[in-house]
């Protein structure tokens, strides 16, 4: 397929190579969308060779063989931590400074940029937004939605720290189309101006989390498709089932499952009790037992969210 992809003239990578070098060129080959590809990786030894072959196999090969060209290969970290079970950990220290991270701060910042370009002199801060400390970014959301999602001296949870737990999974992980979508559903309908000092109020904030669990689950089912039959599972049980927390025994997960889940952040077990995250439940239409509510939140705000 590489050597297809330069036309289809040459019939090695030796070959390539000797090219390039003659004409002094470099080139890069990049591959993405794996997941589209190997969507087993969990289960398929087929699959699991495949991702081993191209992602360590192969860029050690052409590392140590070839000067003139080069492969860089983006890969979900789950897919690689299916596929690689011996010696990923030395895998993943290898790369793990190229890993593509996106903090909360990050997210922040994508907030307050994108409603600074509906809202004039929203930012008004010095310091370049990409650039600006958490602090600034946080006062300037103060104007979006709040201290607190109620009265800035009241008990309710900081507004920042509880959006980015709830659009978080149990790894801390979300998305720019997170927040994106977030802010969309949020401002639909705009509800009663109860307080003065924001534009979103708390049960516009609450309602659009729902709203964005809906469209995550159907974006995890076609991006992580180990997890879909789990899914499947958990959305078709009884409604009388769907508690939170539930029990090991309450929907019958294989080990496997319980994996996959916990894995991907979409499952946590504390003392024996599974809990799922708020990006997920709403969709899944699981309700909560009482006092369960603050241990998701908890558990989610662990994982260093805020």
């Amino acid at each position: 397929m590489i050597l297809n992809s330069m036309g289809g003239s040459y019939q090695s990578l030796e070959e390539l190579e000797e090219d390039l070098s003659s004409q002094g060129l470099k080139v890069v080959f990049m591959i993405d969308g794996l997941e589209e590809i190997f969507s087993q990786t969990v289960t398929s030894k087929t699959e699991k060779n495949a991702v081993v072959s191209l992602c360590r196999d192969m860029l050690n090969e052409i590392k140590i063989k070839y000067q003139n060209f080069g492969l860089m290969v983006f890969l979900r970290k789950d897919m690689a931590r299916d596929a690689i079970t011996i010696n990923f950990e030395q895998f993943n220290s290898l790369y793990h400074s190229l890993e593509l991270r996106w903090s909360s701060t990050e997210a922040l910042r994508l907030a307050v940029w994108l409603v600074d370009q509906a809202v004039p002199d929203f930012y008004k801060e010095e310091a370049a937004i990409e650039m600006a400390p958490r602090e600034v970014i946080d006062r300037t959301l103060h104007k979006l939605w709040g201290v607190k999602l109620g009265k800035p001296t009241s008990n309710e949870a900081n507004s920042s720290r509880w959006i980015l737990a709830a659009l978080s999974d149990f790894n801390g992980q979300l998305q720019a189309r997170d927040i994106i979508r977030f802010l969309e559903k949020s401002t639909v309908n705009m509800g009663k101006d109860i307080y003065h000092d924001r534009y979103l109020m708390p049960v516009e904030i609450k309602k659009a989390v729902s709203d964005c669990s809906v469209e995550k689950i159907s974006e995890i089912r076609q991006e992580i498709k180990a997890l879909e039959p789990i899914l499947d599972k958990l959305e078709n049980a009884p409604a009388e089932k769907k508690i939170l927390p539930f029990h090991n025994d309450t929907f019958h997960l294989s080990q496997t499952e319980e994996k996959v889940m916990k894995q991907e952040g979409y499952l946590r077990v504390e003392n024996d009790k599974y809990y799922l995250p708020e990006i997920i439940r709403h969709a899944l239409k699981f309700r909560y037992e009482r006092g369960s509510r603050p241990k998701v939140l908890s558990l989610l705000l662990k994982k260093g969210v805020d």
